[in-house]
């Protein structure tokens, strides 16, 4: 009963938290001069940024746009799509693999990745599969097309399903991708170790979370489903 109930608690967690909207994220010293500003819509999600985790950049409880406050610099971001489709009673969550966004940051510049957005389903099936974007400089107005990333996801059910952000090596990767220092990015601290799920006798856990998913309104599967995405 204890675990049932501490899933209660977490999906009403959700429901509260989804409705929150993120302050800007400084990757900076406080006293950094010139401060440059990426932005990306809810959909696109950060993987990396000059190969570090940024926390709170990612995840289905991110709502509206994510805004990253650096200091002037190049910067290598690994982002990906990742959207929640309501199709009647059905819900599926697509995710792509990460691509490569590669943003020269002068100061005071405000950067956006962006992409084309799908028609339907099925293109965001296509969109998914190969996801590609654009940076744009929006003084400018130029855009720089993003670039393979040579990196994956964790392929199988499991990962799908937890939504494992471990990214491994493209089976079609070249092997030339770059990686270069962070400028002034704050190195994020790993979370507690979380214990281990316990074991399902027989299916037990397995039938009744299949249950409580049939008996929940689309809201609550909502809920549920950007509550586990967040779930490491």
């Amino acid at each position: 009963m204890t675990t049932i109930l501490r899933i209660i608690c977490c999906c009403t967690a959700a429901v509260f938290g989804a409705a929150c909207t993120s302050a800007p994220i400084q990757l900076h010293d406080a006293d950094a001069a010139g401060v440059a500003v990426i932005s990306l819509p809810e959909q696109l999600e950060v993987a990396s940024i000059n190969g570090l985790e940024v926390e709170g950049a990612s995840g289905l409880l991110k709502k509206g746009d994510t805004t990253l406050e650096v200091a002037p610099g190049r910067y290598e971001v690994l982002a990906f799509y990742r959207e929640l489709w309501e199709r009647g009673d059905q819900h599926d969550v697509l995710r792509s693999d990460p691509a490569l966004f590669v943003i020269e940051a002068g100061a005071g510049g405000h950067y956006r990745l962006d992409y084309a957005r799908p028609r339907d389903f099925g293109a965001a099936q296509a969109l998914a599969a190969d996801f590609t974007g654009w940076v744009e400089d929006l003084a400018t107005g130029e855009r720089m097309p993003s670039r393979a990333s040579g990196l994956q996801f964790r392929q199988g059910g499991i990962p799908a399903v937890t939504f494992d952000g471990t990214l491994v090596p493209s089976a079609a990767a070249g092997g030339n991708g770059q990686r270069v220092p962070p400028l002034s990015s704050p190195s994020n601290s790993a979370g507690d170790a979380q214990p281990p799920p316990p074991e399902s006798p027989d299916g037990e856990w397995l039938s009744l979370m299949q249950g409580w998913w049939n008996q929940a309104s689309a809201a609550e599967r909502r809920a549920f489903l950007r509550w586990l995405g967040e779930q490491r």
